[in-house]
């Protein structure tokens, strides 16, 4: 009977240990109530010395610093994010934009010349006076004198001897300060003044009055020095009266020769006695020379308080309040940088400590292997003897220990499935659960579970995250990706180390997440399993095995690829655990739940079949990724991939890719089959950029880094946040820049034989190879290694001249070998081809998502940079006869490539108009010219004068200089009635305007447009929307009004005959746009007007389209362009004189005076043209009179 009961006893205890198809638990913990003990899987306390105290308590205090450590690092993310967000790049931008200050004030605090202005009292009434009363003779045959106060005076109390700038009188130096004229009484020259003050000075060197005057000439004359003896002798014999005026016209000079900080003293001397707003505003002008806002600001106020007329105070004190509010929010972006820097310090310091901490705490733990063996000994001990696996003991350090081997994974796992299946109904588990004491717990679970069994909710509750909307900060960060000038050499060089370029040895470790579906899993793995947030799973506690889920049906043609079947005979291992992937795994459920509590969820998923079991499969096989597993992995992709072959197999075949680059290698061919892997998951869905990404790294392993830099672009584009792309990507981009490296990281050193030792080929199992001959060229071979030859490590040396293969002598070599020489320089010039220039096609983006596509065909589209168009050719002469039409234009050979700027035009990138011309084409090397006969026809209009002389009658008058003249903007219109069209025929002026709406003349678009008709090749067409310098024309209002016949407002309908809009209206519309300042319409107008004009009324839209690009600063398209006009109507004043401005613009002057004059040919009382033609002769440097 005792012995019956002990037999039942014992079977009991002992029957849990064959239901259990997984590994044993080493480790059991009390719960927090201390009620029960339950099993810990996988656990960092499964020892490697179990039986020491010691290190199980270093093990604990380990473990404890490593989570103390990591709220420390959450503290730290925190407040980083929190100084990242605070930090504001366009902080200063925004302030000068929003700030009333800051607007009032403009950018004037940046300018020292508008603190340096030279201010007055008012006139010298009394002292002109008393200068009036000293006789000045006219004597006109002795030189005239100038006033110089030379009565000896060594030192002077009153003359400030001690501040710097009298110390140093000798050095100062002034702006001749010719606005002090207006203090002299009228019709009364310089040289006149200065004669009768320096005679009034002989009679009387010591009077004031005389002096001030004096130091007044010297002032107007700009020089410092003899003005300051005057001051200092005018101080001195000065009365008390007119001393305060004395002291603020001597601080005027010092403080516009530089020395402020005197000025301040003399100004604050001066207002002791006379409070006028002048003295204030120059007190604060010095204030701000030596950077005492405040003190600057109030004298400002007073000054404005006193006499609000002074707009100009009030400006520049609102100026100086701007610089103060950026100054502080300034110092508080330093201090909040400062405070990132340190945050970012403290976190790296805390996770190196927890990295090392972490890596002491490994040593501790059993390694993997030990782990199988103790599972190979709980199967041996549970089922027995198995097929496939051997058990037996050994002799390990003196002592008996068992170690079990096996030769078929697969194999062995159906097995032993098999006998658990067999021993398993023999005592039902229900019955032993409900034996325990302890399984309450459980057995309340599996009763709340019961709603939710079999529920696959197979359409996902939130919306898919990709495609991803850009939003303008993304679009700026994705346009700043793809720019040829990131990354720039300074980052190349300081992250070479830090992004290694991807091997096998250094492969990433990604998760395509359901949640980017749509789906989510924390929702699945918790609220569906009845678990609130932090619960636990009852024990017992189980690994996710899939192999019970796996249909009969035959495998899928993807898991019949030699690749994958090498991966799935692989057994766990080390060599093949993607650690880095237990963060995503944590992550899924925030960190607060056990590794081994989410795989238990995962397993009561797949057992009830609750929710997506794709997804749950999914899971799985990311738990057995983690631990190294390749082959239980594959089984639950497998599982995955028959429960949804279609909608969202991506998933799993983004996961299995990387099983087959870590595991599959054993087949030569692996990258091919994760090539095909991953197209048939851009198949499924081409928005995840993580595809596009994993091809890259499959084509980099390829050493095909063109195509690789295309894929990985697209990763990019479809999301600027995916950081490993980004990574990449710079790599890339950075040995794309340094052609040797790329060249050495395409070729691979290969040896075929010992006596062929050195044979590079491109790719790693490519067959266009070569060899270096005895004379030093290369020469074509074939060699063909078998990766298992034992030659190959006994001839295997470094690679060390393949960077410089480029170089090769094509002269020595024989033709045979020259057909395989021609193809390694083009094998290598595709290494080093540019990452913009036909890369787009080589990605298989064909599969449907016109978002994603459009996004990554517009940022992978080659730039206009790259097109070659003709050049303009006026090969015929410029003596054309009247009735000549010119139906075509001819087109030359290729010219340079068109520059267009990677980034939107900004003034502060362009300040000056001029400096467009750097984005324009060449100008062609025949340049448009008038014929000789209207040349010659034009000069008598203007008769020059034999000597060129500035002050001559002929340049005495002139109202503009030669900078006005190439910097104006004049704007010139060709009428279609001076072709002889009569707008009347399209448009009713008499009728009525219905003004209650405002209609716009707004030009349809070209249905079918030629390019050369309407100039789209050149540069200015391209850059029409950034066209920053172009101004409305006000100066064509009169001339658009007069098509109105003098109405205010002209409505255009346009008139639809056979041919589509009629040309005159497009050209009238055009007008409109230009009034407005809208380029881009005008142009639209124009190229419409081109494209349906006859052939003899093109140059009407050709002069205003030239005119406009002109104005732009395209000067090298506006030249063109007229040139086409010229041909067309040689003989066209608005022609001659648009291409006469043009030349100005180029400072081309010698071809503007010739259609200056061939202007005047035309229209002889043309007065822009003759006053034109008087700057150029005037101004100019040698100009010619053309002949």
């Amino acid at each position: 009977m005792i012995l019956g009961i002990c037999a039942e006893t014992c079977f009991l205890f002992i029957l849990p240990l064959f239901l259990y198809d997984g590994l044993c638990f080493t480790h059991w913990m009390i719960t927090d109530d201390g009620l029960m003990i339950k099993s810990v899987p996988d656990t960092p306390y499964h020892m490697v010395q179990p039986h020491s105290l010691v290190q199980f308590l270093d093990q604990g205090r380990k473990l404890d610093s490593i989570a103390h450590m990591r709220g420390f690092i959450k503290e730290h993310e925190k407040k980083i994010h929190l100084h990242e967000n605070a930090d504001d790049p366009e902080l200063e931008t925004k302030i000068r934009k929003t700030d009333k200050d800051c607007i009032m004030g403009g950018f004037m605090s940046t300018s020292k010349d508008a603190f340096l202005l030279a201010y007055t009292l008012g006139k010298l009434v009394e002292d002109h006076e008393i200068l009036a009363s000293v006789k000045s003779s006219d004597d006109k045959q002795n030189p005239k004198m100038e006033p110089h106060c030379t009565y000896d005076l060594q030192f002077s109390m009153y003359a400030f001897e001690h501040f710097p700038s009298v110390q140093q009188r000798g050095k100062l130096k002034i702006i001749p300060e010719a606005a002090f004229q207006k203090l002299l009484p009228l019709n009364y020259a310089i040289t006149e003044f200065g004669n009768h003050v320096a005679k009034a000075l002989e009679m009387k060197p010591t009077n004031d009055s005389f002096l001030r005057l004096a130091a007044l000439y010297w002032r107007i004359k700009g020089d410092a020095p003899k003005a300051v003896e005057c001051f200092r002798r005018a101080l001195h014999f000065t009365t008390k009266k007119m001393q305060a005026r004395i002291q603020f016209d001597f601080g005027n000079l010092v403080h516009r020769a530089g020395y402020p900080s005197d000025a301040i003293v003399l100004y604050q001397l001066a207002l002791l006695k006379i409070n006028d707003a002048v003295i204030h505003v120059a007190l604060g002008d010095a204030y701000a020379l030596v950077q005492n806002r405040s003190e600057a600001i109030e004298q400002y106020e007073i000054a404005f308080s006193m006499d609000p007329s002074m707009k100009n105070a009030q400006i520049k004190a609102a100026a100086l309040k701007c610089d103060r509010k950026l100054i502080t929010a300034m110092e508080e972006q330093h201090k909040n940088l400062l405070d990132t820097i340190k945050e970012k310090n403290m976190y790296n310091d805390n996770y190196e400590a927890i990295k090392k901490m972490e890596e002491s705490a490994k040593e501790n733990v059993a390694d993997l292997g030990e782990k199988v063996q103790s599972a190979l000994i709980y199967d041996y001990f549970t089922y027995g003897s198995l097929p496939y696996s051997y058990c037996r003991s050994v002799s390990l350090s003196g002592r008996l220990v068992m170690q079990c081997t096996v030769s078929d994974w697969r194999s062995y796992r159906a097995v032993r499935e098999e006998r658990h299946r067999k021993l398993a109904p023999k005592y039902n588990a229900q019955s032993v659960v409900e034996n325990f004491n302890d399984s309450h717990e459980l057995t309340v679970f599996l009763e709340k579970l019961g709603s939710m069994k079999k529920m696959n909710m197979d359409d996902p509750t939130g919306k898919a995250v990709y495609p991803r909307k850009l939003l303008p900060s993304t679009t700026k960060l994705l346009e700043y990706y793809t720019s040829r000038n990131w990354p720039n050499k300074t980052l190349c060089e300081s992250s070479y180390w830090h992004f290694p370029l991807s091997s096998p040895e250094f492969l990433p470790q990604l998760f395509l997440s359901p949640d980017n579906k749509g789906f989510k899993s924390s929702d699945l793995l918790g609220k569906y399993l009845g678990l609130n947030d932090g619960e636990e799973h009852p024990l017992p506690w189980y690994p996710p095995v899939c192999d019970i889920h796996i249909s009969d049906q035959p495998p899928s043609a993807i898991f019949k690829l030699p690749a994958v079947r090498a991966a799935a005979t692989r057994g766990p291992s080390l060599q093949f655990a993607e650690d880095k992937l237990r963060a995503v795994f944590l992550k899924i459920m925030d960190d607060k739940v056990t590794e081994a509590d989410i795989a238990q969820r995962i397993g009561t998923l797949m057992k009830y079949k609750i929710g997506p079991q794709w997804l749950v499969y999914n899971l799985a096989a990311l738990y057995w990724r983690i631990v190294g597993a390749s082959s239980e992995a594959i089984t639950c992709l497998r599982a995955a991939l028959q429960t949804e072959p279609e909608r969202y197999a991506d998933v799993a075949l983004v996961q299995l890719v990387q099983i087959v680059l870590r595991s599959g290698s054993s087949y030569d061919n692996y990258l091919n089959d994760a090539a095909v892997l991953l197209n048939s998951a851009m198949h499924i869905d081409p928005n995840e950029p993580m595809i596009h990404f994993l091809m890259g790294i499959v084509r980099i392993l390829q050493k095909k880094h063109v195509t690789a830099l295309a894929h990985v672009r697209a990763a990019v584009i479809l999301d600027p946040f995916f950081q490993p792309a980004v990574a990449v990507l710079r790599t890339l981009k950075c040995l794309n820049k340094n052609e040797q490296k790329l060249v050495g990281e395409r070729l691979n050193l290969r040896c075929c034989s010992q006596m062929e030792p050195n044979v590079y080929c491109f790719g790693i199992r490519n067959n266009q190879c070569f060899m270096m001959s005895k004379k030093g060229a290369f020469m074509g071979t074939t060699c063909a290694v078998n990766s298992k030859n034992k030659e190959e490590d006994s001839c295997r040396r470094a690679f060390s001249f393949a960077p410089f293969i480029l170089p090769i002598n094509l002269n020595g070599a024989k033709d045979s070998e020259k057909k395989v020489q021609k193809q390694l320089i083009k094998h290598a010039k595709t290494a080093q081809r540019k990452p913009n220039i036909g890369v787009s096609d080589e990605i298989p983006l064909d599969y449907g998502a016109e978002e994603s596509l459009r996004k990554i065909r517009k940022m992978t589209a080659p730039s206009t940079a790259s097109f070659f168009q003709g050049e303009i050719l006026f090969t015929k002469s410029s003596d054309l006869k009247e009735t000549e039409v010119i139906d075509s234009w001819e087109m030359d050979v290729p010219v340079d490539k068109i520059i267009i700027p990677e980034e939107r035009l900004t003034l502060t990138h362009v300040p000056e108009r001029r400096k467009m011309v750097a984005f324009d084409i060449p100008l062609p090397p025949k340049l448009p010219l008038p014929s000789k006969d209207q040349i010659s026809s034009g000069i008598p209009y203007v008769s020059l004068p034999a000597q060129r002389l500035p002050n001559s009658n002929f340049c005495a008058n002139i109202k503009m200089s030669l900078a006005i003249l190439r910097e104006q903007s004049t704007s010139t219109w060709l009428s279609v009635t001076a072709k002889g069209v009569n707008l009347g025929e399209f448009i009713d002026f008499q009728a009525p305007v219905d003004l209650s709406e405002d209609f716009e003349p707004v030009c349809p678009e070209l249905l079918s447009p030629s390019p050369l008709l309407t100039l789209d090749h050149l540069p200015a067409y391209h850059l029409r929307h950034q066209f920053i310098h172009y101004k409305p024309e006000k100066g064509l209002t009169d001339a658009f009004l007069k098509l109105g016949k003098e109405k205010e407002r002209v409505e255009i309908f346009l008139f639809l005959d056979k041919d589509g809009v009629h040309w005159s209206l497009s050209t009238a519309s055009a007008l409109y746009w230009r009034v407005k300042g809208d380029a881009v319409n005008a142009l639209k107008c124009l190229r419409q007007s081109l494209n349906s004009a006859p052939p003899d009324m093109r140059d009407v839209a050709l002069v205003s389209m030239a005119n406009i690009y002109q104005q732009a600063g395209l000067l090298h398209s506006a030249l063109i362009t007229g040139g086409f006009a010229l041909k067309i109507s040689p003989k066209l004043v608005a022609i001659h004189f648009t291409l006469a401005n043009i030349y100005v613009s180029l400072e081309k002057y010698q071809h503007a005076l010739m259609f200056y004059y061939s202007t005047l040919s035309m229209q002889s009382n043309f007065e822009p043209a003759k006053e034109r033609i008087r700057t150029i002769y005037c101004f100019g440097e040698n100009p010619i009179v053309p002949s």
